[in-house]
């Protein structure tokens, strides 16, 4: 498989690392956050999901929505990709948005002294993965700081404003539900 091509599958693995970190969250979340119902993130979190509903289902729509933008700059990606031999701004900036992303849970664990939810894919996908790819295509030249800056700058409040959305949609989509708190 020629460089190139290998390349292109890393571009493809950015939906595919999402995923499987996300369905870890997905599993983990919503037990997480009521057991730790007290801690300032639950705080944050109840500001964007229903607890009087299915967190699991709210946060499974934005993760949902998140991914499917991926694949999209995963697509869009690898064909720019194929004519011009670099990776475009965006797709970089995800890449860095999600080793930041893997970092942030091992902090928080670490802050925790606990497992938080996302913490083993994290330390297993996010970083590795990230790392070895923001590693690959910067060593074979196609991008530069100044990409990956500008990527960041515009994937990092991409991405909060997606998760937020997908959170609202999830608060007005999921119906109320009985649950024990």
């Amino acid at each position: 498989m020629s460089n190139q091509n290998q390349l292109q599958v890393l571009i493809w693995l950015i939906p595919v690392a999402f995923f499987i970190h996300d369905g870890e969250e997905i599993i983990t979340m919503e037990k997480w956050l009521r057991n730790h119902r007290n801690h300032s993130r639950m705080a944050f979190e109840n500001r964007f999901l229903d607890p009087g509903k299915s967190i699991t289902l709210q946060f499974t729509v934005a993760v949902l929505l998140l991914g499917s933008i991926l694949i999209l700059i995963a697509f869009e990606s690898v064909r720019g990709f194929e004519n011009n031999g670099n990776l475009n701004m965006l797709c970089a900036g995800v890449l860095a948005v999600i080793l930041i992303d893997g970092i942030k849970h091992v902090i928080f664990s670490l802050l925790l002294r606990a497992y938080s939810s996302g913490v083993i894919t994290a330390i297993l996908v996010e970083i590795p993965f990230a790392s070895y790819a923001l590693y690959r295509f910067y060593d074979a030249g196609k991008i530069s700081v100044a990409s990956l800056a500008g990527g960041l700058a515009i994937a990092l409040p991409l991405t909060i404003l997606l998760i937020l959305c997908g959170f609202k949609l999830g608060k007005w989509i999921i119906p109320y539900r009985n649950h024990r708190a």
